[in-house]
């Protein structure tokens, strides 16, 4: 029996991290349990929430046997993830944040493209609604018909090159740009093997985004807005940082840099991510924090010294067009709140 023919019982393992998410866990978890696809395992890590939370995952645990509850101290996102991987059974696996909305058909249709096309992973694009229009949104949703899909033979390539909204756009290449966040996606459970985030560190979905992508020979990237990720003003991509959180950010995106060289492939979305120095510079408050701003000064200046002419004209261009897109969605964002 074919892959295709019994894509309706093929397990798709369900990874979500939970820390102190009462408010929105309950609406969240149901979304998945609503998938279409109904064999899955919802893989709940309780990262030693404070708040109830993960009181709430045993309660619907007891409802439900398809969710099971990990709990461990609070060791922060990474080591939840991973503590779902080191679960999961399923041949499959997806993410997803513990305050987000899975649209009910996401998992059969990333299940669906990524068999069709013998793919090792799917993606789908997402919507930005604020908390108290998400669940409307994807009501008013729910009946779109599939858009098309795009099948992507150069992953890597694509990952590290089709980020800048203008040139996907001029290019007719917004479907061959993938986020950098790992849910949205569907991987096949193999590529995950060897892989792992790195604990108690930001950023830790680009630290392992290269390892991942220069392990795929296929994706299909699909138009269907099927991700509900919610706008939230606390959340820490809206929050003020620290050092530290803009070191992770530079320190994930240079090992992105290394192996972009390494296999070929211009790095300039990683150049980008080097770009973060300059608000690492703002954010120096102690002689500690000026230590760990100059070591990366110097790892920068390290890994830019290895791009030709032509790579760091590339990649320049590509930050600038970057950098008024990202001024532009921080005032949408804004204003949804």
């Amino acid at each position: 029996m074919t892959e295709s023919s019994r894509a309706g019982d093929l397990l798709v393992s369900v990874i979500v991290p939970v820390y102190n998410a009462g408010g929105f866990l309950e609406r969240t978890i149901s979304s998945i349990q609503k998938q279409t696809h109904r064999e899955l395992e919802i893989i709940l890590v309780d990262d030693g929430s404070t708040d109830g939370s993960g009181e709430l995952c045993d309660r619907l645990a007891e409802k439900d046997s398809r969710i099971v509850v990990v709990h461990q101290r609070n060791s922060g996102i990474a080591a939840a993830q991973n503590a779902g991987l080191e679960r999961a059974h399923g041949e499959f696996i997806t993410f997803c944040d513990n305050d987000d909305l899975m649209a009910p058909r996401l998992v059969q249709r990333l299940l669906s493209a990524l068999i069709d096309n013998a793919a090792d992973m799917s993606c789908c694009r997402w919507r930005n609604p604020g908390a108290s229009t998400a669940e409307v949104e994807m009501h008013a949703h729910a009946d779109d018909p599939p858009g098309p899909t795009l099948i992507i033979d150069d992953p890597a390539q694509a990952y590290q090159c089709v980020f800048s909204l203008a040139h996907r756009r001029l290019a007719g290449a917004e479907l061959r740009y993938f986020s950098e966040a790992n849910w949205g996606k569907l991987y096949r459970a193999s590529l995950w093997r060897s892989v792992r985030f790195p604990e108690g560190r930001y950023a830790q979905d680009v630290a392992v985004s290269l390892d991942l992508y220069l392990q795929m020979r296929r994706v299909a990237s699909l138009a269907d807005a099927l991700y509900y990720w919610i706008q939230r003003p606390q959340s820490v991509s809206h929050r003020t940082k620290q050092t530290q959180y803009f070191r992770d950010i530079v320190r994930a995106h240079g090992r992105a840099f290394e192996l972009s060289l390494q296999a070929g492939i211009v790095p300039a979305r990683a150049y980008g991510g080097l770009m973060t120095l300059r608000l690492e510079r703002r954010s120096v408050r102690t002689a500690e924090d000026e230590r760990l701003f100059e070591d990366d000064h110097r790892y920068v200046r390290s890994l830019l010294r290895r791009l030709t002419l032509r790579q760091r004209l590339l990649c320049s261009a590509f930050f600038s067009l970057r950098r008024v897109e990202t001024a532009v969605y921080r005032l949408t964002i804004h204003r949804r709140q």
